[in-house]
């Protein structure tokens, strides 16, 4: 079988560099600490006047797309998995999608977009879901891209730090970047994406977490249990990685590289003896494993994508070898990549591009994928009370699921990282061979995220997924809701979106800061509701071509309710009075504009 391979890479590098001794020397209160020695990290780059998130995604999109002789317009999927969302001097963007925003600036015009979040293991879990998609045929090519303006958080440590053992000295160590990967399917089986897994380890979500200050100066800032992280992410990913080398019946002597998360040498180095103990062999070792932090700090998700892109270009890594990611991230999240490189080095080095061709699709139709359970939460005050009431009620009852998707926007305390998914998974005690990160596209996002789950479970990646979804804020109703999917009768026939670009500006909703509050500022929604109703009936007319069905085969159209917002198609589907065999079209709507619409067959 063809697997999915990497045709180009794109790196933002941001304008400024900055020593590790001018952050320590910036501190408030004096701080006794070598950071430069424990971490390796004696510089890192830092975004310059007037360069955010999307700035840097959107640079590294083009320059990945530069090398590729892949059109913009050929990019089937585009995803962003930022954790930053900063996109102004005090203000982060919440509405429109960045993935939005990104997909006009790089041209992708036919994309499917959304944002994805899963701290560090963002960018990698979004390529796991591209592979899976690219390899059951839905799409031909996938854009991964992430911009990370992370290096404001130092700001707010140096104001807040207290001493060595300070849970913000992780802030010290970051770096900003951005990073895009464009996937395709492989001609042949023997380059390319040979193995990727990840799972969620929810009941370590307290050990990182970062969101809003509380200080009255603002800011964002990042609390790091920086040893317990490490020693939980250490001996996870390197059992994960030994799981998947026996899965792949290959040894650690079959690869040649290994890239991990890039967080300080230490915690390389201990990496090194603990994989070496587990393997029983010294396989490990400073000249083949990437260290890339002296000069970049951890740039969160585009750590690993920077760190193959320079090895590339200064020869530590060379075409034809087998690469190993170690996937490491707070949620607690950790995972494995196995790559065999084809002319990828080579071609960076050289400065040449990719002449591989869009390949064909000729998807199968979706296989029956309905919903089987709903949960719904009205009485929660907190996000995860709302998804505790939610997912406690739609999986009364029945197993776990495999995936959980977070689809809500508004998260209380504004928490940035981890992903909801994982403090949801930790909280409920979901666990095992499980997966969990957040899906956000405004209020169409758990239509979008009911769209990945069907394409999943039809391409037999997973048996179930549990969507949920929570609000806390955004002037929209707090409410919390689940659909638990699985393989049936009926369900999910067909799917369809549409953004309307001229209306991108009509809405806009961002978090900021006064007087030490942290809260979030949104536009006028019902402008945003009339405008999205002018809208759907193209958008639904659309489907029903694309798929031959006539109006009058039609029995019900649920619509957007702007109020009850990512939680509004659980509570008309708990509600809908239908008989097995009706057709519903399901319709969705995020600001941008953007409308979706789906068939489900009851």
């Amino acid at each position: 079988m063809a697997r999915t391979v990497i045709d180009s890479i794109g790196v933002a590098t941001p304008s400024r560099t900055v020593t590790t001794r001018d952050v320590v020397g910036g501190c408030l209160r004096p701080l006794d600490l070598p950071l430069e020695l424990m971490t390796g990290i004696v510089s890192r780059r830092v975004a310059g006047e007037g360069e955010y998130s999307v700035d840097l995604a959107a640079r590294a999109g083009l320059d990945c797309l530069s090398r590729s002789s892949i059109a913009a317009e050929e990019i089937d999927l585009l995803i962003n998995t930022s954790i930053s969302r900063i996109d102004g001097p005090s203000w982060a963007t919440y509405e429109p999608a960045l993935a939005t925003r990104l997909r006009l600036l790089l041209g992708c015009r036919n994309a499917w977009t959304f944002d994805l979040a899963n701290a560090c293991a963002g960018t990698f879990t979004g390529i796991w879901l591209a592979d899976a998609l690219i390899r059951a045929g839905r799409v031909r090519t996938a854009l991964v891209v992430s911009g990370e303006f992370v290096s404001h958080l130092i700001s707010t440590a140096q104001l807040e730090i207290d001493g060595r053992h300070d849970s913000r000295i992780a802030c010290l160590t970051l770096g900003d970047a951005g990073a895009a990967v464009l996937l395709t399917r492989s001609g042949d089986d023997r380059t390319g994406l040979e193995h990727i897994g990840l799972r969620t380890l929810g009941e370590h979500h307290a050990l990182c977490v970062a969101g809003p200050s509380d200080r009255p100066h603002g800011g964002a800032v990042m609390k790091t249990q920086m040893a317990a992280l490490a020693a939980v992410g250490i001996r996870e990913s390197i059992a994960h990685a030994a799981e998947s080398l026996a899965e792949l019946d290959l040894t650690v002597g079959d690869v040649d590289r290994f890239i991990p998360h890039q967080t300080s040498s230490v915690a390389i180095r201990a990496g090194i003896r603990h994989a070496n103990r587990v393997f029983g062999v010294d396989a490990l070792h400073e000249g083949n494993v990437i260290d890339n932090l002296a000069t970049w700090g951890n740039t969160s998700t585009t750590a690993h994508l920077v760190a193959l892109y320079d090895a590339a270009r200064d020869g530590r890594v060379e075409s034809g070898q087998r690469v190993l990611f170690e996937i490491a991230a707070s949620g607690v999240t950790v995972g494995t990549a196995v790559y065999t490189l084809d002319d990828l080095p080579a071609r960076l080095v050289g400065g040449r591009s990719s002449t591989r061709p869009t390949p064909s699709a000729t998807p199968a139709p979706l296989r029956g994928v309905r919903i089987g359970a709903v949960g719904l939460a009205t009485e929660g005050a907190t996000t995860i009370e709302l998804l505790r009431e939610a997912i406690t009620g739609c999986l009364a009852g029945r197993d776990q699921p495999d995936l959980l998707i977070h689809t809500g926007v508004y998260v209380t305390g504004l928490i940035a990282e981890p992903a909801v998914a994982a403090i949801a998974a930790g909280e409920l005690g979901l666990g095992g061979d499980f997966l969990g990160f957040d899906l956000t596209n405004g209020g169409l996002g758990t239509l979008d995220a009911c769209r990945v789950a069907a394409e999943l479970i039809s391409a037999g990646a997973v048996r179930t997924v549990l969507v949920a979804a929570s609000e806390d804020g955004g002037g929209v109703r707090r409410r919390g809701s689940a659909l638990l999917l699985e393989a049936g009768d009926g369900g999910f026939a067909g799917f369809h979106s549409r953004h309307f670009d001229e209306h991108l500006a009509d809405f806009h909703a961002t978090a900021v800061q006064e007087d030490g509050r942290s809260f979030v500022r949104a536009g006028d929604r019902r402008l945003l509701a009339d405008r999205t109703a002018a809208l759907v009936p193209q958008v639904v007319a659309e489907l029903l071509a694309a798929h031959g069905v006539t109006e009058e085969e039609v029995t019900t159209v649920l619509m957007p309710d702007p109020e009850l917002f990512t939680s509004a198609l659980p509570f008309a589907f708990a509600t809908l009075e239908a008989a097995p065999g009706d057709l519903v079209v399901i319709v969705g709507a995020a600001s941008g504009i953007e409308i979706g619409a789906a068939l489900y067959r009851m």
